[in-house]
Order: C-alpha cells, then structure tokens, then sequence
C-alpha cells in the first residue's frame, strides 16, 4: 500500500492563526504538508498545481471590495464554491453567512464554524477529521486497488455519493423553485445553486479521474529502468 503525503492549503490573511495552524497541524503525524497562502486569488493558483487533502479558509481572506452585505455574501459563496471543488473546505466566517453555505455543507463539501474567540480549535478538529475521512477513503482505495475490482467498486461509491448528492439535491430544489414561480426565471439564489452543482459537478470529475488514473497506474504499472 502506498502512503501519501496529506497536504492542508490554509487561506488566510491572519498570520497568527496560520502560525498557531500550522504548528497544531504539522505536529499531527508524519505525512502531513501546510501550505499557507494569504488570499483566494494565491489558493487557486497554488490549486492549479497542487491538490490538497482539506482546505482550511476564513472569510476575511477575501479583499474588502464589496459594497453591500449581500454582495459580500454571494462572493464568499463563489470563493467557497470554486474551493470546493478541489476539496473539502472548513470555513471560519461571520454567522450572518452561514445560511448561505448549507447547501455545500448538506452536500458535505464544506464545514462552517462561526468565528469567535475559541473558534480556531473547533476549526481544527474539523479539519484533523477531513483527514483522517480522507486518509481512510485513500488507504481503502489502495487496498481495494490491490485486492481487486470489487472492492475498488465500493470504495468508488463511497467517493461518489457525496458530490453527487450534492448535485442532485440543489438541482431538484432549483427546479421546484422555478416551477413554483412558473416564470423561466432563477429565482432568489438560484445562481448559488448553480454554482454549487458545476464546483460539486467539477469535484465529481476530478474524483474520478484521479481514481481511474491510480486504478491505470496499478494495471500498467512503469517498469523500473
């Protein structure tokens, strides 16, 4: 079985958190990476070449150009969204926004934690808990690889079930909204649940791909020179 290196992207702008952050998390166990980036536009650029285990993000990250409370709100949605795509995201934020998140934290991409003083521990232990899923969900994806296509096939519903929940349910409470209105127009919101049906949809692809490119590795795998 081969044990990868977990890697936790942390996106804040709070020095001392990420460095209370990192010292709680490097010195969880050996195999765990924190990278530290100070904005949303730094995360998705180090996303682009990197695909961390959990995503740790507060909402003061994201620069202050907002000029109304809902406009602030539908940006961290977006921010959240594209984050979660590439994974699980535990987000520190202002309890004004929480409801607007509840379809990724239903569909469980992501995880809220209001922020007050004693906030950072409880973000934390969710974050030690994406892990150890994710750790988990890795180990029995190798071994399943190893044993065979049974196995591996349990192991891909387990990955799947998630974001395709996710998918299905906004989607069919999009629906209803727009038949309820019966105007063929979004209705209030409807644009974030578009949103988190193509970040859910897209993590959905890469889950795949990054299973059926480990399940190639194994059935072909490179002969040493």
């Amino acid at each position: 079985m081969i044990t990868r290196e977990q890697t936790i992207l942390l996106v804040s702008d709070d020095a001392a958190l990420c460095t209370a952050a990192r010292l709680r998390l490097e010195a969880l166990e050996q195999g765990i990476r924190v990278s530290a980036v100070s904005n949303v536009e730094a995360a998705r650029l180090v996303l682009e070449e990197a695909s961390p285990s959990v995503i740790l993000f507060e909402e003061t990250s994201m620069p202050p150009r907002a000029n109304s409370a809902n406009e602030k709100t539908r940006r961290l949605d977006d921010a959240v969204s594209s984050l979660a795509a590439h994974a699980p995201v535990v987000v520190i934020g202002g309890a004004e926004h929480q409801p607007s998140l509840s379809a990724l934290v239903a569909a469980g991409a992501a995880d809220y934690v209001e922020r007050t003083r004693a906030c950072l521990p409880v973000a934390l232990d969710l974050v030690e808990k994406r892990l150890r899923q994710s750790k988990i969900l890795s180990d029995s994806a190798s071994s399943a690889l190893d044993a065979g296509s049974e196995d591996f096939g349990e192991v891909l519903r387990h990955e799947l079930n998630n974001p395709l929940t996710g998918i299905l349910g906004n989607a069919e409470l999009l629906l209803a909204e727009i038949r309820r209105k019966s105007d063929n127009r979004l209705p209030e919101g409807g644009q974030q649940r578009v949103e988190t049906i193509a970040a859910l949809a897209v993590r959905l692809r890469e889950t795949v791909r990054r299973l059926s490119q480990e399940w190639e590795a194994r059935r072909n795998p490179v002969p040493l020179p």
